[in-house]
């Protein structure tokens, strides 16, 4: 009996134990832990860039120069200069028909010298007392206005012939023998040698950082060089002049002027091309370091175009391949021809996310691609 019990108590046990395993077998096992997701990008290491040159498209015009004109209208009788030609001081340029000037002149001379005779005639006989001080005043007032209509006519006839007030290039002659001309109509350009000026459009981001105390003490100093189109690889140094304090209509850029001497190995004329070279570290405050970005790296913000950020790779301290990405704040300085010029706190041995920026996000995993062999 007792033997009985023992083995319904033992047979108890091992249900029990086989129960027990049963209900742990059912449990879920523990998940595994999740790997992390990287994504692959390109990672490009920041260069200084020690250049400070920025380059834009110019237009050469005269330095000084006066657009000759007529003072009064009438047909272009003789037109005696051609464009590209030298002319002296006082050569005879232009000349108008003066028929008619020349008829005025005659008829005023007549009256002049009428006028004249009667107030000689007036005047020795007043003194005498032949004739009332009336009558002479009369005669003299007569003999004051033919003189002033003979100066005027005088004047009249020299207007039509136009001359050079000084030594130089004719640059253009916009108008045609035997067209009938009106007054301050441009006959001719003439521009005097020795110096020109070189206009072009600096964009408002880049006027805006310029510092006109720093501008005005390198006004004299080599801030400036010109190339053209002839000889692309000679420079010619040039000194700022002026520029506008407005816009032009519908742009965002300011015209400046910089002047430098006509160049004697080559011929250059108004209108032609040229590129201005400036050297903006002589013309901004900041003396801050520049680093050369590609332009994939750069994201920006249409509100604000010269404000920028770019992704640098903080790498995990057991992966030099593997990391996060942090935004860092950048100011674009100018584009070149291999990428952005941009100033912000990035140091030598800085990665950054060198395309595909705009899909990144703060703290984002990624991991460095490399292109494979055979690729």
């Amino acid at each position: 009996m007792f033997f009985l019990k023992g083995i319904r108590k033992n047979n108890a046990i091992v249900v029990v134990i086989v129960a027990l395993l049963g209900l742990s077998a059912c449990e879920d096992k523990p998940n595994a832990p999740k790997a992390v997701d990287y994504t692959p990008v390109t990672l490009y290491e920041v260069q200084h860039s020690d250049e400070t040159i920025a380059k834009f498209p110019g237009q050469v015009e005269a330095a000084e120069y006066s657009n000759l004109s007529f003072r009064v209208g009438g047909k272009l009788q003789e037109l005696l200069v051609k464009a590209g030609e030298e002319v002296s001081e006082n050569q005879l340029i232009a000349r108008l028909d003066d028929r008619d000037a020349k008829a005025q002149l005659a008829n005023a001379q007549s009256q002049f010298d009428v006028t004249s005779a009667m107030f000689e005639r007036m005047q020795a006989s007043v003194e005498k007392g032949a004739v009332s001080r009336s009558a002479f005043d009369e005669a003299k007032a007569n003999f004051l206005s033919a003189k002033a209509s003979l100066t005027n006519a005088q004047d009249q006839l020299s207007y039509t012939e136009l001359r050079a007030p000084f030594a130089g290039l004719i640059a253009s002659v916009p108008v045609e023998n035997y067209q009938v001309i009106v007054p301050q109509q441009t006959i001719a350009e003439l521009h005097l040698p020795g110096a020109i000026d070189v206009t072009f459009q600096l964009p408002e981001q880049k006027m805006r950082i310029i510092d006109r105390s720093r501008a005005r003490e390198n006004r004299s100093s080599d801030i400036a060089w010109v190339t053209f189109s002839g000889m692309p690889e000679k420079r010619y140094s040039a000194m700022y002049k002026d520029h506008e304090s407005t816009t032009r209509q519908g742009e965002l850029s300011y015209d400046v002027t910089i002047t430098l001497p006509d160049p004697s190995d080559i011929n250059i004329l108004a209108g032609m091309s040229a590129t201005v070279l400036l050297d903006m570290s002589k013309l901004i405050e900041s003396d801050a370091k520049l680093w050369l970005v590609p332009f994939g790296a750069v994201v920006t913000d249409n509100a604000e175009p010269n404000k920028a950020i770019v992704w640098r790779f903080k790498a995990d301290t057991n992966d030099n391949k593997k990391g996060t990405v942090e935004p860092v704040n950048l100011f674009i300085a100018r584009g070149i021809s291999n990428g952005l010029l941009v100033e912000g706190p990035l140091s030598d041995d800085d990665r950054i996310v060198a395309a595909g920026a705009h899909l990144v996000k703060d703290g984002q995993r990624v991991t460095e691609w490399t292109k494979e062999g055979g690729l």
